[in-house]
């Protein structure tokens, strides 16, 4: 399968969709996807060298999800990004230990369409100094 039809049914499958089309989203070329298998990470173009993150994992879980995420974070500040960030719904408590697992760090909350969400953030700076501790 393609990786951008794996992209587009990640997202359209996504429970938290906020009404954005896959299609949409893979037709963007400022856009950074990592695809491995049917675990997708995508990095939604903000502004030049700021990303979101969104993590639509189908198989990964535990080290393996840690893994695939610092992986991706290699290729995204490999790729001339100088920062990643994240909101996190409140209830997804899982999400929010990766993300401090991979080096985000947690900077206050917001109010979003799916409601309270935390924010979190890894700067490239960061990521450069502490990458070879995590992985």
């Amino acid at each position: 399968m393609l990786h951008e039809t794996v992209i587009s049914n990640a997202i359209n499958a996504s429970p938290l969709n906020r009404g954005l089309r896959g299609e949409d989203w893979v037709s963007d070329t400022r856009n950074i996807s990592v695809v491995d298998g049917t675990d997708v990470i995508l990095f939604d173009f903000e502004s030049p060298g700021i990303y979101q993150v969104h993590v639509l994992f189908d198989e990964a879980r535990g080290r393996s999800a840690i893994e695939k995420v610092g992986a991706a974070f290699r290729h995204i500040f490999e790729s001339g990004a100088e920062i990643v960030f994240g909101m996190v719904p409140i209830f997804r408590r899982d999400v929010k230990w990766l993300a401090r697992r991979v080096g985000m760090k947690f900077v206050g909350t917001r109010v979003t369409d799916c409601g309270v969400c935390e924010l979190y953030v890894l700067p490239r700076e960061t990521w450069k100094r502490t990458e070879q501790c995590r992985f």
